[in-house]
């Protein structure tokens, strides 16, 4: 039974890892913060030192004690009225605000240059601009400044660091004025000084301001007074034309009068235009219109008159009575009667013939005599028509003269009223300034609002050294920490599963073990078990086993890909499949060498270009792996040459003679290479090196792979230390199970691949790659010839420290 039969039985009792956890959001160390800190303590230890060695003499022999000086002034909220004693806070409607600012007052420029010129006689240290101490002077050195400055321009700079400060007090009447300094004595002087300084420029400045608002009120009285001067010359003169400046009852009868005029306007309007409308009528019917009942009795009346009617009508009424007497005297027969009925009827026929006439007479003499009067008519209307316009003009322009006179009046009367009013006005405005400017002159008696509380005297000693030590003991420990925690934060090594697992996110498939911490007697068990991991995790994931066709793939180079992809492609070659390696980076191809094939040899090329691949591939007897390795040639058409459409469908031809097909390709970040050979196989297995891989660069190479849609399987963390890997207990297992071995030489084995004889072990574990001879790999033509090698053939063992030093992982060792 060989080492990787014995083995097989292990897998049984191992987990299946599916280690995918979403990655930490802004975890970029490599650990939590403690364990960062903690893990490079020296940068800590050797901060504290270092800052504290510097720092704890310098405290205690260049710091000294600090006197705070204080004096105060006091500021009167309300004061009382001197006439009235009535309380009166002034111009202050903040007293917060008030205070406040009078405390920025005390350190203005005004009060700073009195109190420069007050001290500049008594020859203080603190004005004389030299450095007492070493830290004063290095920092004047580290300014450049050497000029010296003005007293004036040394107090500000005081006020600016803080060392003097004036603040009001918000639970009294008091504005403090502090200074901190070593020697008291200095302090005290400059405390009174300010004080002085400010209290009499608070009270120059009171002064000022009363005599400034005195000029500005007896300015304004002197105005008032001319402009109620000018008000009254303008009154008079105005009054002086009418002789009295009271116009209402002369205007309220102009008013009258202009009110009667406008009426009788009114009036002789309405009869112009009546006789307006006569004329039109005369003229249009040119005749005097006579009503019809006149006009018949007219017509009656003359016909009556007529002579000849009047002497037809007696004749016919002489007869009419003759006819009665004669019907009363005579017979009716008698012919008298029928000559006088006859001589009637006669007389009356020409009646009738005359009254004719008489109407016809009649109405030509009415229609001359209406067309004559119609004339006279027309003639008088137009004459009263023209009496009436004249008269109606004559009253318009008096109207208009009146009116404006009324107006003028009226208007003459508003700008006296005007000017009345605004003497009036003046008047008390005279007044009001007048009473101003007489409490003005009655305050300037009353007490000062500003008054000295207490001089300069010593608050507390301040001695910060105490404080400033712990402070730089802290401080340097922050440092230290800060330090170590950015060092290991700077670091993007991926160095534990966890790493991988928290920051990343991507699955992890398994890891193999550092040589550096393993004994050597142990590793060649605890790399079986490494590999039995890493194919029990591809058998169990997703539940559909091994992919057949799986890409071997890392982010950068020496990254352990070429060592991982032959020791997996023979581990599952001992399991009993039929498998066949790949060599698919065509840039730098390392199977060949590292399986010490034939030199020149070619494979991959050859079966791309159309080569039988029976005539080009290689076997293993002593694993049953098959190799399609590759050589230097066409290295730069490497990506034209798998990018051709034939390459993807020869793969798929010749997977399906093999249960699975292994591809080690070149990194993912350095060629595009591995995303055509990811495109062409079933799956990508992402390859990282302990401490050499990056967070950054596992992570752009899972995220190019998932963009072209590619299956990514995980990543194999290799040369993990004992303690990280998955199955760190299993060393001691492995420890005491080689002491109950009965052969030292089975527990010398560290290689999958069983050893009949033909090497000593027992001088150690190595065995240089270059004593094996070309002769233990078989080149055959088909598969029945590599079945009749395989069986001929022993199983060379390859050292895992000589295979280490000529692949891309200098740690990772290959089972080969």
């Amino acid at each position: 039974m060989s080492d990787l039969e014995k083995y097989h039985d292990q897998v049984v009792g191992q987990q299946v890892v599916n280690f995918q956890i979403p990655p930490e959001p802004g975890r970029v160390g490599t650990s939590n913060l403690l364990a960062g800190i903690f893990r490079r303590w020296y940068i800590v230890l050797l901060i504290l030192f270092v800052m504290c060695a510097a720092g704890l003499p310098a405290i205690w022999f260049l710091i000294d004690p600090v006197y705070e000086v204080t004096g105060a002034v006091t500021i009167a909220p309300i004061m009382a009225d001197i006439l009235t004693d009535v309380p009166d806070s002034g111009e202050i409607s903040n007293y917060s605000s008030f205070m406040n600012t009078q405390a920025e007052m005390i350190t203005s420029s005004r009060v700073v240059r009195r109190v420069a010129d007050d001290l500049a006689d008594r020859n203080l240290p603190f004005l004389e601009d030299e450095p007492t101490d070493p830290i004063s002077k290095l920092k004047r050195k580290i300014d450049g400044t050497q000029d010296k400055r003005t007293p004036e321009e040394i107090l500000k700079q005081a006020i600016t660091n803080g060392v003097i400060v004036a603040a009001a007090d918000r639970l009294s009447e008091l504005i403090r004025i502090t200074v901190l300094h070593p020697d008291r004595e200095q302090a005290r002087q400059i405390v009174d000084a300010f004080i002085n300084a400010y209290t009499a420029v608070e009270v120059s400045a009171s002064v000022e301001d009363e005599d400034k608002k005195l000029t500005i009120l007896e300015n304004e009285r002197k105005l008032l007074a001319e402009k109620m001067e000018s008000q009254r010359q303008a009154i008079y003169r105005l009054g002086q034309e009418y002789g009295t400046v009271a116009l209402g009852s002369r205007t309220d009868m102009m008013l009258q009068r202009v009110g009667s005029l406008l009426s009788t306007l009114t009036e002789v309007e309405a009869e112009r235009i009546k006789l307006e409308a006569q004329v039109q009528l005369l003229e249009l019917t040119k005749t005097q219109p006579i009503a019809p009942g006149e006009l018949l009795s007219m017509r009656q009346s003359y016909i009556n008159e007529d002579p000849a009617v009047v002497a037809f009508t007696a004749n016919i009424t002489e007869l009419e009575q003759e006819l009665v007497v004669a019907k009363q005297t005579l017979s009716p027969t008698n012919p008298e009667i029928e000559l006088k009925a006859e001589l009637i009827q006669t007389l009356k026929a020409h009646l009738e013939e005359r009254r004719q006439e008489a109407s016809k007479a009649f109405d030509d003499l009415v229609e001359k005599e209406a067309a004559e009067a119609g004339t006279k008519q027309l003639v008088a209307k137009r004459s009263e028509l023209e009496q009436t316009r004249q008269y109606e003009k004559g009253l318009r322009e008096t109207l208009s003269k009146e009116d404006t006179e009324t107006i003028d009046l009226g208007r003459t009367q508003l700008t006296i009223q005007e000017l009345q009013d605004g003497l009036l006005l003046a008047k008390e405005m005279y007044d009001t300034v007048q009473r101003r400017i007489q409490d003005l002159e009655m305050q300037r008696k009353r007490p000062a609002r500003i008054s000295v509380a207490y001089y300069a005297d010593i608050a507390r000693v301040l001695d910060k050294r105490v404080k400033y030590s712990a402070a730089l003991v802290f401080t340097a420990l922050v440092c230290g920490m800060g330090l170590a925690h950015l060092r290991d934060k700077a670091d993007q090594s991926l160095r534990t599963p966890d790493d991988v697992a928290k920051r990343i996110g991507i699955r992890i498939i398994g890891t193999t073990t550092s040589l550096h911490t393993v004994k050597p007697a142990l590793l060649p068990e605890r790399i079986i078990g490494d590999y039995q991991t890493i194919r029990a995790n591809l058998g169990l994931l997703g539940g559909e086993g091994i992919p057949k066709k799986l890409v071997i793939t890392s982010p950068g180079m020496k990254e352990g890909k070429t060592t991982f992809a032959i020791n997996l492609a023979t581990s599952i070659a001992e399991s009993g499949k039929r498998v066949l390696l790949v060599d698919g980076d065509l840039r730098k191809p390392d199977v060949a060498r590292l399986l010490n094939l034939p030199k020149g040899a070619r494979g991959l090329q050859d079966v791309l270009s159309g080569v039988e691949f029976e005539d080009v591939v290689y076997s293993i007897a002593s694993s049953g792996l098959d190799v399609l390795a590759a050589d230097y040639h066409n290295a730069a058409d490497a990506y034209e040459l798998l990018a051709l459409p034939s390459t993807a469908h020869r793969i798929d031809t010749i997977s399906k003679k093999y249960d699975h097909v292994i591809i080690d390709t070149p990194p993912a970040l350095g060629f595009p290479d591995a995303l055509l050979w990811a495109k062409v196989g079933d799956a990508v297995i992402l390859t990282s090196f302990a401490g050499h891989t990056t967070m950054p660069d596992l992570k752009e190479a899972t995220d190019r792979l998932a963009q072209i849609n590619v299956r990514v399987l995980g990543t194999v963390l290799s040369s993990v230390q004992a303690e990280h890997s998955y199955y760190r207990h299993g060393h001691s297992y492995y420890a005491q199970s080689a002491q109950s071995r009965e052969s030292a030489r089975r527990s010398r084995r560290k290689l999958m691949f069983s050893v009949d004889g033909g090497v000593d072990h027992s001088s150690g574990l190595e065995t240089s790659v270059a004593e094996r001879s070309a002769d233990n790999y078989s080149y055959t033509q088909s598969s029945e010839s590599r079945k009749d090698t395989g069986r001929k053939r022993k199983k060379p063992r390859l050292s895992v420290e000589d295979g280490a030093d000529k692949t891309d992982d200098p740690e990772t060792p290959r089972t080969s």
